[in-house]
């Protein structure tokens, strides 16, 4: 008698914001991950989402939030941070896996972080654009002294931000490098939503938001988004540094942000993981 080979169903990714994270992961998904298949999107533009859908010349459906989430086993956030809460209470409801890249969303609803435990849902980060999370959290099992955080970005990377904007703070005709925020990764998340997601997830990952250090300078002499860690514990001592390549049409968000994201995808089913 024949083996019969049963093939695993793959399950259902969706996609909400449909901006340059969001269409990168769309793109890898149907070029193909091993075990997944994407279901479809949900924007808050749906014009701007069918112009890209237009451009990927691919068929992409997109569908509302509810129906979004009911059928699939994974939702992947890449909306703006004000939508966090509302993603992530339904996938706590509906018990299913959120990866986001938000981290600025969860240090602004912690609340919701023992719900998932209930409903078997569960909510990840994503690495994002910054590196060594998984050195902070070893490191966290003990003690850790003190993290300091430097970002450093071109002008055109946080002009539009909206502390910047609110202090009426000119960037167009700097010409050395200008610290415009010091204070902890909380208020720096705050200030900078869109900017420095990376200053909330080293913020969860290690000694907490509001006992990181963050200071963000904008550099007329740099072509490169650049975060520097540097931590103290009693278990090591370490610096991290980083320069990410920004998206053309998003110079706040660097390329590796939407790759980081199909890394943890395909590590929620991978018989080999790498990194606690």
């Amino acid at each position: 008698m024949e083996d019969k080979i049963i093939k695993a169903k793959k399950m259902n990714v969706g996609i909400i914001g449909f901006g340059s994270i969001g269409t990168e992961v769309a793109k890898a998904l149907i070029k193909g991950v091993e075990n997944f298949s994407l279901y479809g999107i949900t924007s808050r533009s749906i014009a701007n989402a069918e112009a890209r859908i237009v451009k990927l010349n691919k068929n992409i459906k997109i569908y509302d939030l509810e129906t979004l989430i009911n059928n699939c086993q994974i939702v992947i956030d890449c909306a703006p941070k004000e939508a966090f809460r509302d993603i992530a209470t339904r996938c706590i409801e509906k018990g299913k896996k959120l990866i986001t890249v938000s981290g600025s969303g969860i240090l602004d609803n912690l609340d919701l972080i023992e719900s998932p435990k209930h409903n078997n849902a569960q909510i990840i980060l994503a690495t994002g654009a910054i590196l060594g999370l998984d050195a902070l959290r070893a490191a966290a099992e003990s003690t850790i002294h003190s993290v300091k955080m430097t970002t450093r970005k071109p002008p055109n990377a946080l002009s539009t931000a909206p502390y910047v904007i609110k202090n009426n703070i000119e960037l167009d005709q700097l010409s050395e490098s200008r610290l415009i925020f010091k204070g902890s990764a909380t208020d720096g998340a705050k200030a900078f939503p869109a900017n420095v997601n990376v200053a909330a997830a080293v913020g969860l990952a290690g000694i907490g938001a509001n006992k990181t250090e963050l200071e963000i300078w904008a550099d007329p002499n740099l072509e490169r988004n650049t975060h520097k860690v540097e931590v103290k514990s009693d278990s090591a001592e370490f610096e991290m540094s980083i320069q990410n390549v920004q998206t053309p049409e998003n110079p706040g968000t660097g390329k590796i942000t939407g790759l980081s994201v199909i890394a943890c995808l395909r590590g929620l089913e991978s018989s080999l993981k790498v990194g606690s």
